[in-house]
């Protein structure tokens, strides 16, 4: 990965959206509005049961009283026979009641007798239906009906009191509420354990990249669910494209500063055996060149292959370097400890150039001994390298240390690799700190963030 795109992700916070999140936001908000829909309709649909219910009764009702009305012909007055209606009618204020008005006529059931109610008359074959308040905190349902008898014209008013069903239904809906409560809240349960339950597949798509990072093997993307196999196929072949392109990449360098070394050793041979006037000058480009081969050979011979995106792997990685650094400096004995701390979550190729220059410089500069430490403190982890060497002088130290300095690579004692690791610590936000060891040798001291 770029070290500057590196650096600008460390930097830059990002709001990242998430899709379980979301999913379950919406989810809920879904259950609710259905929950409270279907709660509202059981209601309503209660409601209107009930209320046809009684309609229908006193229709029923109806037919009865309306078939025991009779006129009495000694007296040629309307009466309703005892047999027309149910005995509920006569107790007061029973919640059933009944009035037939006509001309000059009223008869009132005897549960109507101590309440007075007033109501329209409605012409032959008309029919009303409403809720009222009723006698003794009753709610009334009354159905009128307009007929006629004999010639004579009546509005029969039918009422029942709906107060029982009513609390009946409140009872029914409060019912119904609990176990719709119930309902949503298991369905809740199990859509947060449905949607634990597939994320997990993304969570082993997520272990088996993250794997990359400490292997060198492909990642097997094959068993992923089939919605994620496109993504799993496009970042397997993104993992694979930059790891051939960044192998390419280091190894043109490798080879172009290899190939070219022969060339300007020749124009090496041929400058020394010139006398121009502009031979100080071409042999000190000369020897810039040469250095900048040196450098590009060194940082590929201390990479080796390179696996963009891999962590790193001290107790995998580091053996390797340590045995090319033994064979090229024999007198030297590098001593490591890791102290547990066997992961970093930095980069391969950077933590390899890092360290490897490191312990290059120490070997190089170092009489006998050289020691590699890895520990960590909080949030850091600490990278320190130090050598038996004579180390720098401490105007050189406060020099090199100064806000904004470039490491000197060619200044003796500080070695070719330390402006190489520079350029890393910068990019992932970390310290440097060098210092003179006593009795003598340097010590340098690496702090990376971890997270």
């Amino acid at each position: 990965m770029n070290r500057d795109l590196k650096s600008q992700l460390k930097t830059r916070p990002m709001a990242r959206m998430s899709i379980r999140r979301e999913l379950s936001r919406s989810l809920i908000v879904a259950l609710c509005l259905t929950m409270g829909a279907l709660l509202m309709v059981v209601n309503w649909g209660v409601g209107q049961i009930s209320h046809e219910y009684i309609l229908s009764r006193l229709k029923h009702d109806a037919e009865s009283i309306i078939a025991a009305l009779q006129l009495q012909p000694d007296s040629n007055t309307w009466e309703v026979g005892e047999r027309g209606a149910s005995s509920v009618y006569q107790r007061a204020l029973s919640g059933h009641y009944y009035l037939i008005s006509g001309p000059e006529i009223e008869i009132r059931s005897r549960s109507l007798w101590d309440y007075p109610a007033d109501f329209v008359t409605l012409s032959r074959g008309a029919e009303n239906s409403f809720e009222m308040p009723g006698a003794n905190d009753q709610n009334w349902l009354v159905w009128q009906l307009g007929f006629s008898k004999n010639d004579t014209p009546f509005t029969l008013t039918i009422i029942e009191d709906s107060a029982p069903l009513d609390a009946l239904k409140w009872r029914y809906s409060l019912w119904a509420l609990l176990v719709l409560t119930c309902g949503a809240i298991s369905l809740f349960f199990m859509q947060q354990w449905i949607l634990t339950r597939n994320f997990r597949y993304l969570d082993s798509v997520r272990e088996k990249i993250q794997s990359f990072r400490y292997a060198d093997e492909k990642p097997d993307l094959s068993s992923v669910p089939q919605e994620l196999a496109p993504l799993a196929d496009d970042i397997d072949q993104l993992l694979q494209q930059l790891k051939q392109r960044v192998s390419r990449s280091r190894n043109a360098l490798g080879n172009l500063a290899h190939e070219i070394k022969r060339p300007l050793q020749r124009l090496q041979q041929l400058q020394d055996a010139s006398t121009t006037r502009f031979g100080a000058d071409i042999k000190d480009l000369l020897n810039e060149i040469q250095w900048l081969i040196q450098r590009e050979l060194k940082r590929a011979r201390i990479v080796g292959v390179s696996s963009p995106g891999r962590q790193t792997n001290l107790a995998v990685d580091l053996p390797p370097l340590i045995n090319i650094l033994g064979k090229l400096y024999p007198a030297i004995r590098i001593e490591t400890d890791f102290s547990g701390r066997d992961t970093l979550p930095q980069d391969r190729d950077d933590m390899l150039e890092l360290i490897g220059n490191l312990l290059d410089n120490a070997c190089k500069y170092g009489l006998s001994e050289v020691r590699l430490t890895v520990t960590t403190s909080g949030d850091w982890a600490v990278i320190r390298v130090q050598d038996d060497g004579k180390g720098l002088p401490q105007e050189s130290i406060e020099y090199l240390l100064q806000r904004g300095q470039r490491l000197d690579e060619r200044q003796e004692g500080a070695g070719l690799g330390l402006s190489i690791c520079n350029d890393i610590i910068e990019s992932y936000q970390g310290r440097l700190t060098l210092e003179n060891r006593e009795p003598h040798g340097i010590r340098v001291t690496i702090e990376l963030p971890l997270c």
